[in-house]
């Protein structure tokens, strides 16, 4: 007759957990062996960037937490799910189309993605469900979220004005810069708000897995912790704007707006930390959970299974290095359009201002006189994209960098003689510059990065060349009332001659 043990017993660990951690461990040393191209991407951009910054500790954060399972996971064996292993492939998949694409966000996504899921393979369903929060919480290593950046930058402009408005002084806006009687301010990338918005959300997921048990607990403090930084931010600025005003720039002004910045965001999440530790939940039995969470031990690896996953681990890369394009030199000469009838081309820029491309095979900067008045254009062509000769990068923009003394102050989209073009008003030391733009590929005429980037991607992944360009058309006027005109007359008479010009790039590329 045998005799029923206590759960006291059950829960006291009987042997280490040593096969659930030489399988994390394993399968994390892998995952890094076969990725370690974009595991050093990813570790570059920590390194450089503030807003990632928080990469470098995800990881030993995960390991800690499952550290804490220690109780839990003892007299436990992997049972690797080899149902999982569709899931791996898949990630895998889309990690080689971010690379062959040079989507650099889809490519760490889906590193990441690769590992939690290979981790999810080696470990079991049991298993994974015990640690699913601390696996899970290994997807905020990917640097993701910066194209957030414009669409926070603009809302925080309109609540600032709006609020430093409704208290009373009056502002002038142009875009994201706007003036006060004693001082011009704008709003940056670092007033974005990004920084504070992804270290909340990450922070506030892991207070809300430490505090609450419920999950739908869990889930409203991550969204609360989500929403919170973004009015946060908009009250700070307006905080910092109305501190610069107040005190005829005395205060807030140079990086000492930053520091308030911080401060401020500290107090708010420190409060809404307390305010959260009001509904936290008893601690679980740790006896009673233990006792559930022991498994039978498993006398026999599957080893077959874990084979099966080494593969999948490095199927991705395999097939990422057989259809990656080669890096080669490629040597092209952008002619210059030719002038049409009543225009004549001239060498050189219109104004010092060189729009902020990189990467390109090759460029030309000009101006054309005619009848209508005088138009600055600029071509960058691109071909053979690999990393760093890409024409749709973040760091490809009309301007970049808070250091420049142009700032774009307007932008809309626009009907024109090539089709849909972006309008941009530039304020710069030269005064105002009326910006007509477009991605050409081909003879389409492109304004989405979106859509430009699936159809180079399309066209790279069927072997018909990636050849593209980024058109630019700059009229130097008072308004953009006389700028308009002139620019539409040029396209319309250039229209072919551009066409023309690009397509003998192309095929100079491809030779």
């Amino acid at each position: 007759m045998s005799s029923v043990p206590h759960p006291l017993d059950l829960a006291a660990p009987r042997t280490p957990p040593w096969h659930v951690l030489a399988t994390l461990l394993g399968v994390l040393l892998v995952w890094a062996l076969a990725y370690r191209d974009s595991l050093m991407d990813m570790a570059a951009i920590w390194s450089r960037s503030d807003t990632f910054a928080h990469g470098f500790v995800v990881l030993p954060i995960s390991a800690y937490l499952i550290w804490m399972q220690r109780a839990h996971l003892a007299g436990c064996r992997p049972k690797p799910a080899v149902s999982v292993l569709p899931l791996v492939l898949l990630a895998a998949f889309a990690w080689v189309l971010g690379r062959l694409t040079s989507v650099a966000a889809l490519e760490h996504v889906s590193a990441v993605a690769v590992l939690v899921s290979a981790l999810w393979c080696g470990l079991g369903h049991r298993l994974f469900r015990r640690l699913a929060f601390p696996l899970g919480f290994l997807m905020f290593m990917a640097p993701v979220g910066e194209f957030l950046v414009p669409v926070l930058m603009h809302y925080t402009a309109e609540f600032t004005v709006s609020a430093v408005r409704a208290s009373g002084v009056p502002v002038y806006q142009e875009g994201l810069q706007f003036v006060l009687p004693n001082g011009r301010w704008s709003v940056v990338e670092a007033c974005s708000g990004i920084r504070y918005l992804i270290a909340s959300f990450m922070v506030g997921t892991l207070y809300a897995y430490l505090n609450y048990q419920k999950l739908h607990k869990r889930l409203m403090f991550a969204l609360v912790a989500l929403l919170i930084p973004i009015i946060a931010n908009w009250v700070r600025a307006y905080i910092i704007v109305m501190l610069g005003y107040l005190s005829d720039n005395a205060l807030a002004a140079g990086v000492d707006h930053l520091i308030y910045g911080w401060v401020f965001f500290g107090v708010v999440i420190l409060t809404m930390f307390w305010l959260g530790n009001r509904w936290r939940d008893p601690e679980p039995d740790d006896a009673a959970a233990a006792s559930s969470a022991v498994e039978p031990v498993v006398r026999r690896m599957p080893t077959g299974a874990l084979v099966w996953l080494v593969l999948a681990l490095f199927a991705g890369p395999g097939l990422g290095a057989w259809l990656a394009p080669a890096d080669r030199v490629v040597s092209v000469t952008l002619g210059t359009p030719a002038a049409a009838d009543g225009w004549r081309a001239q060498a050189g820029p219109l104004l010092p201002f060189r729009p902020a491309f990189a990467g390109f095979r090759a460029d030309h900067a000009g101006h054309y006189i005619g009848p209508a008045g005088e138009v600055g254009l600029y071509l960058a062509f691109y071909a053979e994209q690999v990393a760093g000769h890409e024409m749709l990068s973040s760091d490809n923009q009309i301007v970049f960098g808070e250091k420049s003394p142009w700032h774009v102050v307007e932008t809309a989209l626009e009907d024109s003689p090539v089709g849909q073009v972006r309008y941009e008003r530039l304020s710069g030391p030269q005064g105002p510059l009326f910006v007509w733009r477009w991605y050409q590929i081909d003879d389409d005429t492109l304004t989405n990065r979106l859509r430009a980037k699936l159809r180079l991607s399309w066209a790279r992944l069927a072997g018909q060349g990636d050849s593209s360009a980024h058109v630019v058309v700059m009229v130097h006027s008072d308004s953009v009332e006389s700028a308009r005109p002139i620019a539409m007359a040029f396209l319309t008479a250039h229209r072919h001659a551009l066409n023309a010009t690009l397509a003998a790039a192309s095929a100079e590329a491809q030779r």
